[in-house]
């Protein structure tokens, strides 16, 4: 039987039981599917991020929490704060933030929220920054997510949103393609038991914009200084938006 993509009323409660389901062997599913690359990915978004060692971030779709603890290692005073809803992805984050304070790798605060991308429970202007990661395209309302980061974040600060992007080249969009539909599914089979959830994952690209429209939602939502940068020949884009 053929996959078929959720409908749009039936999308949040679709993804959160595919995230449950593969939290606990996720980390070492996108390690293999990226090449481990989504690391440095993530890297580079922190360096556009960041206004300084200290201050309050929001990382929105947290999952288990490598992102957010990545922030936390790169300041010296504030506080980091994950959202996720799913339970079993802010267990694993949880247990990952545990383990990285008995090595003295975590100097700042961290708090994990289980909560609504498109309802952020959280004041207007609560924080510095707000980055999501691989995580809008799962959303039933890219505009509400986009809006909601730019509602939290005080001007000044920057909303991010890193995920896939638009493949470049002759042949490396076919070749990126057949990868993403025809391998990832069995990678997912071979690692988590579950070719179901990563046979979405590609899927989900189906109808999510490509970078030049992820662009004007941030301008929507009221962004200015908004641009992307392209990361892996254009197949990950980075979109970054200043608040006014």
């Amino acid at each position: 039987m053929p996959f078929r993509l959720p409908a749009q009323e039936e999308k949040a409660q679709y993804v959160l039981s595919q995230f449950d389901r593969i939290a606990r062997g996720y980390d070492l599913a996108n390690d293999c599917i990226s090449l481990g690359m989504h690391r440095l990915w993530k890297m580079q978004a922190l360096n556009e991020l960041l206004r300084g060692q200290s201050g309050n971030y929001l990382d929105v779709c947290c999952g288990t929490g490598d992102l957010a603890m990545l922030i936390a290692r790169r300041l010296t005073s504030g506080k980091v704060t994950g959202l996720d809803f799913s339970g079993n992805m802010l267990d694993v984050a949880r247990s990952r933030e545990a383990k990285h304070r008995n090595q003295g790798k975590a100097a700042v605060q961290l708090d994990w929220f289980k909560g609504d991308a498109l309802a952020l429970p959280f004041r207007d202007d609560s924080f510095d920054g707000a980055i999501v990661s691989f995580g809008l395209r799962n959303l039933s309302d890219y505009q509400k997510g986009i809006d909601e980061m730019a509602r939290v974040v005080r001007p000044g600060g920057k909303v991010l949103n890193l995920d896939l992007g638009k493949p470049e080249g002759l042949l490396f969009p076919t070749l990126f393609g057949f990868y993403f539909s025809q391998i990832v599914p069995i990678i997912g089979q071979v690692l988590q038991k579950d070719r179901k959830a990563y046979t979405y994952l590609p899927e989900s690209k189906r109808n999510y914009p490509d970078p030049e429209g992820i662009s004007e939602l941030f301008r929507k939502a009221g962004l200015s200084h908004v641009r992307h940068i392209k990361l892996a020949s254009g197949s990950v884009a980075l979109t970054c938006g200043t608040v006014q």
